[in-house]
């Protein structure tokens, strides 16, 4: 089931998609080097809203209406594999990927002249709450994976400093999240660009703006349009009752937001814009 959304104005920005899912898959997804786990790792059916997350040991537990379609594991740093029905219904339920060569080299930026800037929203009044999260049921794991970002257009090369996010509500005792970024392709969100995950954890019900340090991970954007998502990896509380958390969106002439289920759904855009920004050093 997608995520549930606040609505403080005059629209609601998806509907709830009810879908009975009564086969639970099972297993783990490990290295194919190593045989180390992958943790949080994502699986999902290509184009359909069913999808979740493995754990920190790359366990997972999966629910689907059948074993008709597709799956596709995937994680960041690692190729993508491609699960068909005829292995799911044959029993397979451990999932192998295979590292990938580092897409970003090392950046170094201290012999250019640069200046500091943002990239994003930084403001955290908006007219819309989005609103993620499963009150009354006692697990979310179907929902993890979700994903809502924003377009961003640097002009000159970027250097990434910190990223920022605004929670204006949360009840989870643990949020994790991971930090994706893509090249913007005809209107929507394209090939992956990041080779290392970058995750943001938050706890104790932890709101306001939300700081992760990028400068450990060197990363550098050309002066190209790209998409910053979040994508939700995991949450904790032990009350089944009043779990969710909110980002502000507010408003846009054009669709600058983009959205989707799960690592496989299809990506749907928005004329609003997430409360979410980067702080740069920018050429």
């Amino acid at each position: 089931m997608p995520p549930r959304y606040c609505l403080l104005l005059l629209f609601s920005l998806v509907s709830l998609s009810l879908r009975a899912q009564n086969i639970i898959l099972e297993g783990r997804i490990l290295n194919t080097h190593t045989n180390e786990p992958v943790p949080f790792a994502t699986l999902g059916v290509p184009g359909r809203g069913l999808g979740t997350v493995a754990d920190e040991q790359g366990r997972y537990l999966l629910r689907l209406p059948d074993l008709r379609d597709t799956l596709v594991v995937t994680c960041v740093g690692f190729s993508r594999q491609v699960v068909l029905p005829t292995a799911l219904a044959a029993g397979q339920r451990e999932f192998r990927l295979a590292p990938q060569e580092q897409a970003l080299g090392a950046v170094v930026v201290e012999h250019r002249r640069v200046h500091p800037g943002q990239l994003g929203r930084s403001k955290e009044k908006a007219d819309v709450l989005w609103t993620g999260g499963s009150s009354g049921k006692e697990t979310v794991d179907d929902e993890w994976g979700w994903e809502l970002g924003t377009v961003l257009r640097p002009t000159h090369r970027t250097y990434l400093e910190e990223f920022h996010v605004f929670l204006a509500a949360n009840t989870y005792e643990h949020l994790r999240f991971r930090l994706n970024l893509y090249a913007l392709e005809q209107g929507r969100p394209g090939r992956a660009l990041l080779s290392r995950d970058v995750q943001l954890v938050c706890s104790n019900r932890q709101r306001g703006w939300l700081t992760l340090d990028l400068r450990p991970y060197e990363i550098m954007l050309e002066s190209q349009p790209v998409v910053a998502t979040l994508q939700w990896l995991q949450s904790e509380k032990t009350n089944p009752w009043e779990k969710y958390f909110s980002i502000p969106v507010t408003r846009q002439p054009k669709h600058v937001m983009v959205e989707r289920e799960n690592s496989e759904a299809a990506w749907t855009t928005h004329a609003l814009q997430p409360s979410l920004y980067f702080t740069v050093m920018t050429e």
